[in-house]
């Protein structure tokens, strides 16, 4: 016969794991309408107008050339593009099954931290915790991190599965040393591959999906500072000193002393509009509002844009700058001093504030995205949880608190379906969010793009008259890059309006600012395309000067001094300005597609010796094969010639 305290745990397994295959299977009804939303934003430049991922082939070196492809980082990325590259072999373009692996992604990410919650929570003394309740709150923290509405841009906007992705392998990692360090306490045999082997594999495939991963040694040593170490008398492992001085302390240094003088650097912060200075007085205000919308996640909290956040010039200015400092600083204070007796608290702080050590400190980033709290949530969630579910011995209150749990996971679900509803449709999601920040440039913008996508360019559609107003809108609101100019003159021409030259000046005189952009950069390249191609009938000669204007500065971008290179072949038909240009461009950027553009632009202008010597410096730079095909087929037209 079962005694009480057994029949009791094995219902609290029943329970917990009931629990959690409920929120799971709710997390797919709630985010499935979302799957049927379209791309979004930064989907664009990564995904849709990435021809190098669109591969349809088993030619190697086209995969190469996808898994190098990604323009979001100078680490490539490659893993993240490995799998968008499969996602458009087996399914082309079509957002429904990227979005669908996203899903599963995001499921399994629940599954493991379910695991990690457990083992973590097993490792407890048992006068801090219970049996019965160790798979109730693992099973509660995952199912609302699963729901909860700050987690869904890793799901429904298909790039960021690059974050997601990650956590995977953030999660596994932290699976493996927690099981490890339970072996080694035990004196059992096993730990020695997990932390040597699968640990650090975990932490290289995570960096090759995205830099984040690279937290994962600084939330493993949180670990072991914080959780106890119940009836173990011996010191710990001397190789443990060992592991961290290899993967925390030595790779910080490092980084440290190379990111330092990039930061530093006059020219770190020239693309945006805060200082370094000013981003760390920000931050703070920042993280509070991360916690506010984790902790209250109301529908009207959440929103993709966040770039009207005011920045802080100064520890008074906003005055909420100097409290939300001291708010952070007296949160981690707090963690330090209960990790005893309240390991579990301490362990959700200091996972949240070491999750935004990278994101919110010197690196130059925008101020604030939903995604940074991807991995971040998961630490106030079992905070907020271990304070709130009721302990075995002290019932206090224990219906009401448990209450308050049900009703914020039903506040979770809530948000969700709102914002899973919104993103189903790409132009209900442009609407809304243009509607909640109307002075936000990127809102504004995406609304206005959004309509011009509907229309089809197309005169006498009923989005088009639409689409002008709202490009006239997003030009109004305070903006220093020319997106939105460039877009009202596009389509102006495209659908045969009457382009204003105001607009054209507009262009010019934010072009002459010389502050470089990755807007900018973008909105000068499409144009040029769409001039090139006859798409749209503009006047050559504001094209001309809107150039001028850049290149006058003498701080035009490499991809600016290109476009200008195409535009003076294919519109001025000046052939030497435009090998000049694409010469300056290629020698100005680290980016070797500068100097492949270069070498088939010579091998265009049939300079045969010139052309051999563009393509054997980027043979010498192209180490992993990301150019190979290109310069493959730059030979085959060298030789074609003779």
């Amino acid at each position: 016969m079962n005694s009480p305290k057994r029949t009791g745990t094995i219902f609290g397994h029943f329970r917990g794991s009931a629990v959690f295959l409920v929120a799971i299977l709710i997390t797919v009804a709630l985010y499935f309408p979302g799957l049927s939303g379209g791309y979004f934003f930064d989907d664009y430049p990564n995904i849709v107008d990435n021809s190098r991922l669109h591969v349809d082939s088993m030619n190697w070196q086209r995969w190469a050339q996808a898994i190098w492809s990604s323009p979001s980082s100078d680490l490539q990325r490659p893993l993240a593009s490995l799998s968008f590259a499969l996602n458009y072999f087996t399914s082309g373009l079509a957002p429904w099954p990227m979005k669908a692996v996203n899903l599963g992604i995001h499921l399994l990410n629940g599954c493991l931290l379910y695991l990690l919650m457990l083992r973590i929570i097993a490792r407890l003394p048992t006068e801090q915790t219970h049996s019965s309740r160790n798979r109730l709150l693992a099973a509660i923290v995952s199912a609302i991190w699963l729901l909860h509405p700050i987690n869904l841009t890793p799901v429904l906007y298909v790039v960021q599965r690059m974050e997601s992705l990650a956590q995977v392998f953030v999660l596994a990692g932290l699976l493996f040393y927690v099981e490890a360090r339970a072996r080694q306490d035990a004196n059992t045999r096993g730990s020695g591959w997990r932390l040597w082997v699968a640990f650090p594999l975990m932490l290289l495939l995570g960096m090759s999906t995205k830099e984040s991963a690279a937290m994962l040694p600084l939330y493993a040593f949180i670990l072991e500072l914080v959780l106890p170490r119940p009836g173990i008398s011996k010191p710990r492992p001397r190789s443990l000193a060992a592991f961290f001085g290899v993967f925390l302390l030595l790779p910080s240094v490092v980084g440290l002393a190379w990111l330092l003088p990039h930061v530093l650097s006059p020219g770190a912060y020239a693309s945006r509009p805060f200082t370094l200075t000013q981003r760390l007085l920000t931050e703070p205000r920042v993280l509070i509002d991360y916690i506010g919308w984790i902790l209250a996640p109301l529908p009207s909290a959440f929103s993709f844009y966040h770039d009207t956040i005011p920045v802080s010039t100064s520890p008074l200015s906003p005055w909420t700058t100097l409290p939300a400092l001291s708010m952070v600083l007296l949160i981690a204070i707090a963690a330090m001093m209960v990790r005893r007796s309240r390991p579990l608290v301490a362990l959700g702080i200091l996972w949240f504030l070491a999750a935004h050590a990278m994101t919110a400190t010197i690196i130059p980033l925008e101020l604030a995205f939903e995604h940074r709290n991807y991995f971040a949530s998961t630490g106030l969630l079992l905070t907020t949880t271990d304070l709130i579910l009721p302990q075995q011995t002290v019932a206090f209150l224990a219906l009401p608190r448990k209450g308050v749990l049900a009703a914020f996971l039903g506040l979770c679900c809530f948000s969700l379906f709102l914002r899973a509803e919104e993103w189903s449709n790409p132009l209900s999601l442009a609407l809304v969010e243009a509607t909640r920040h109307p002075d936000s440039p990127r809102a504004t913008y995406e609304y206005a793009r959004t309509l011009v996508v509907m229309s089809n360019y197309e005169t006498d559609s009923p989005f088009t008259s639409k689409a002008l107003d709202a490009l006239q809108k997003a030009v109004l609101v305070k903006r220093t890059d020319v997106l939105a100019d460039v877009a009202q003159i596009m389509f102006a021409s495209r659908t045969r309006h009457i382009v204003n030259p105001e607009w054209w000046a507009s262009v010019r005189a934010k072009l002459a600012t010389g502050v470089p952009s990755a807007e900018n950069d973008a909105a000068i390249k499409t144009l040029t395309d769409c001039v090139v191609r006859g798409l749209c009938p503009v006047d050559d000669d504001e094209m001309l000067q809107s150039f001028l204007a850049a290149v006058g500065t003498g701080a035009a971008t490499p991809a600016i001094l290109y476009s200008y290179a195409i535009f003076a072949f294919n519109r001025l038909h000046d052939a030497e300005l435009a090998l000049r240009l694409a010469e300056d461009a290629a020698n100005q950027s680290h980016d070797p597609q500068y100097r492949l553009n270069l070498a088939n632009y010579l091998i265009d202008l049939k300079k045969k010796d010139a052309a051999i010597t563009q393509l054997s410096i980027l043979k010498q730079h192209d180490h992993l094969g990301r150019f190979a095909a290109d310069i493959t087929e730059a030979e085959r037209r060298l030789q074609a010639q003779q």
